[in-house]
């Protein structure tokens, strides 16, 4: 008889969303596998765009393909939780693990992530960290 061993799923990561939001309040649909996933937008970690391609990162670990660019997302996503830190990525504020602001200028997600700040946006992005913090306490 031959044992087979079965990796332990991996388990979701938890946001910190402040009191006042609410939860669960938008879904979107996206198209994988010939079929459409609803998925919470209070579960994207991160996105991450490609050209005009755009990967949907989940807080289960997940990764989704879409034919539309970030632009498109940065304007139908809450500001107030959702930033973009790059030209190549948009992050969730909730998922924000760790913040390095010095020569690295990575942000480590909640799923172990390392996502670079632009330079350009350095400051605008470590005030709304800051603040976004200051709303959790």
């Amino acid at each position: 008889m031959e044992a087979k061993f079965l990796t332990p799923p991996t388990p979701a990561v938890t946001p910190h969303y402040p009191a006042s939001y609410t939860r669960n309040a938008h879904r979107i649909a996206l198209p994988y596998l010939n079929r459409t996933v609803m998925v919470s937008v209070d579960d994207i970690v991160c996105l991450e765009g490609e050209g005009n391609y755009t990967f949907i990162h989940t807080r289960d670990r997940r990764k989704y393909l879409v034919s539309k660019t970030l632009k498109e997302f940065e304007k139908t996503l809450d500001s107030s939780i959702f930033i973009r830190i790059h030209k190549s990525n948009i992050i969730n504020l909730a998922y924000v693990q760790h913040g390095v602001f010095a020569r690295d200028r990575i942000i480590r997600m909640a799923d172990n992530r390392e996502v670079t700040i632009s330079r350009r946006r350095m400051r605008e992005i470590t005030q709304l960290m800051n603040q976004y913090q200051e709303f959790l306490n």
